[in-house]
């Protein structure tokens, strides 16, 4: 049965916490009208795709950043390529970045690119002169999906766990400085320079000013949360640093720091469901807190500067420890079920009744005509074994030479955390899909194959 021939879709997690879960919703659904998902680990994903021995299936790319060779080189191997871009927030400062998203000439191997809301779709079809505007659609994100209380059930096991190990109430912070030290601030600085050579050069001065910028509000912060663990009045706060930044930096602030936690587990969702409030300084996080009907902080001194109209609408703004303590106490003021914050979001992100997952999910259908057999039967090959002689010899090579490394080594690690477990996915799934009988199973480690 596992044998029969079918349409695939292959779907890399490059960030855990930010698409493992919502990409199982995604294959759910995708398995549910027939398709086998391969989902997995990006190596593993693209060990897939460069060994298979048929050129079906749908890629299903993350975003942006890519290169022309890396499009070109997946093309040849699939029906086509479908991109979600999980960077382009309703919480921008404005979707102008979309045409950075992309170097130039990658788009012509895209069929599909789908985003979070209307917004973003018409600034899209305005820039992006290399894709046709009928490829273009805003479908949502299953990532949205998630943040529905109708789906919270899934972490349920999660927040008994947390709320267990944290029982007085608390705060999340969720980081997104990116850039927490003078070394990481070299490592982003060189990576620009290097990787962001097709750029034109006011952009890369921009990125790089951005760098600096955020290294600075991440000293003032740090400040800030001093003073705040010495005030016996305010409340407990549990600090999320992001995957791009040093956990190493966070986590020796946090033994000088009473009252203050620095906490980087799983996904953000249950740790928000089972807090008292969100604080935050301009990131994703302040819209699902936002649908799980949290209180949410604005620490605006500590942002760079935006206009963005829906940070401001949906937060209280926070600028020093009292306004803190003030908004712990009150009652949650702003909530999405408001007429113009409801507006005011909906032109943003898609809301309707059908989920984000299930539209994408259908829309795919059109993506493919091919039926295959299982790819992961071609997996093991030589091709396999000489890319991992390739890569062997390119890092021997560069410690001959003692090059510079300008990828920060624990970002890797924090992207993925502990790797993608068969029994955290079989939870999940079951959780989802309760009356759909989904078979998974792990072909190889970090790549999981799933259908009905």
């Amino acid at each position: 049965m596992s044998n029969l021939k079918k349409k695939e879709v292959y779907i890399p997690v490059e960030i855990k916490p930010r698409e493992f879960v919502s990409n199982l919703l995604l294959s759910g659904e995708l398995a549910k009208i027939g398709f086998r998902v391969y989902l997995g680990s990006k190596k593993t994903i693209d060990n897939l795709i460069n060994n298979k021995e048929n050129h079906g299936g749908i890629y299903f790319y993350k975003g942006g950043g890519g290169t022309v060779d890396k499009f070109r080189e997946i093309s040849k191997k699939v029906e086509s390529i479908a991109v979600l871009d999980q960077e382009v927030s309703p919480t921008v400062n404005n979707y102008g970045m979309l045409k950075s998203r992309f170097v130039k000439g990658s788009l012509k191997f895209v069929s599909r690119l789908y985003y979070i809301g209307d917004e973003a779709k018409k600034t899209a079809i305005e820039l992006l002169d290399e894709i046709d505007s009928s490829k273009i659609k805003a479908l949502g994100w299953p990532r949205v999906d998630l943040w529905r209380p109708s789906l919270h059930h899934i972490w349920l096991k999660e927040i008994e766990e947390i709320k267990s190990r944290f029982p007085e109430p608390y705060i999340l912070f969720t980081s997104d400085f990116g850039v927490n030290s003078k070394n990481l601030l070299h490592e982003c600085t060189l990576r620009m320079e290097k990787r962001g050579s097709k750029k034109p050069k006011n952009e890369i001065q921009w990125y790089k000013n951005l760098y600096k910028n955020n290294y600075k509000k991440f000293n003032e912060f740090i400040y800030f949360i001093t003073e705040l663990s010495k005030d016996k009045e305010t409340p407990k706060i549990i600090i999320r640093p992001h995957p791009a930044e040093d956990h190493s930096v966070w986590n020796e602030i946090g033994k000088n720091l009473s009252n203050i936690e620095i906490i980087y587990e799983g996904d953000v969702s249950p740790w928000l469901l089972a807090s008292e409030g969100l604080l935050h300084r301009g990131c994703t996080s302040a819209i699902e807190a936002l649908f799980s009907k949290k209180k949410i902080g604005f620490l605006s001194n500590f942002s760079a500067e935006s206009e963005n109209q829906i940070l401001k609408n949906i937060s209280e703004n926070i600028t020093d420890i009292g306004s803190l303590k003030s908004w712990f106490k009150d009652t949650n003021k702003l909530s999405i079920e408001n007429p113009d914050i409801y507006a005011l979001v909906k032109k943003h992100v898609i809301l309707s009744d059908k989920t984000a997952a299930s539209k994408i999910a259908t829309d795919m259908q059109t993506l493919s005509e091919c039926k295959v057999s299982p790819a992961h039967i071609y997996e093991i090959s030589i091709k396999r074994n000489k890319l991992t002689l390739r890569n062997i010899v390119i890092k021997l090579m560069n410690k001959i030479y003692k090059k510079k490394s300008y990828v920060p080594k624990f970002y890797k690690k924090n992207k993925m955390q502990n790797g993608i477990t068969l029994e955290e996915c079989k939870h999940y799934l079951n959780c989802m899909f309760p009356e759909s009988f989904l078979n998974i199973e792990s072909t190889s480690p970090q790549l999981f194959k799933i259908e009905s």
